[in-house]
């Protein structure tokens, strides 16, 4: 009897753990033409906060702001959406930059966010995405 409980506790702490993840964050490495983040969106009802983070090796000198084009590819490739932001990267130790809060996605299915980077910098180490899913409250 002990036995079958531990395995009943055990089974549900793994089921637990399963949930599907509401942050993450990737680092892709330069050069690239394109940096694209894939994002699956499950909630269409939930916000979004996104950030960009980089690295630069030391030897380098960045005084002007990067250039980035972010294009947002829809699940079905049939809307893109398009803008143009900057970021400060002249740090050794990394630069972490706020993107976009409290984004919403009109439908569910696998975004893709695409970033182009310029001007080209010597030793940057590449481009990274971090995000947050903010569900709803459901206690209110």
């Amino acid at each position: 009897m002990g036995g079958r409980i531990a395995s009943v506790a055990a089974a549900l702490c793994l089921l637990a753990g399963c949930s599907r993840p509401t942050a993450g964050e990737l680092f892709l490495p330069a050069p690239r033409n394109s940096y694209d983040f894939p994002l699956t969106v499950e909630d269409s009802l939930a916000q979004y906060d996104f950030s960009f983070f980089t690295r630069v090796d030391f030897e380098s000198k960045v005084s002007e702001p990067l250039r980035l084009d972010v294009a947002w590819v829809s699940p079905a490739d049939s809307s893109v959406w398009r803008e143009t932001v900057y970021m400060l990267a002249g740090s050794q130790d990394g630069t972490l930059q706020r993107y976009r809060t409290g984004v919403t996605f009109p439908r569910t299915g696998k975004w893709t966010l695409k970033v182009s980077m310029s001007p080209e910098i010597k030793g940057l180490r590449g481009l990274g995405l971090v995000w947050k899913e903010n569900g709803w409250d459901t206690i209110n």
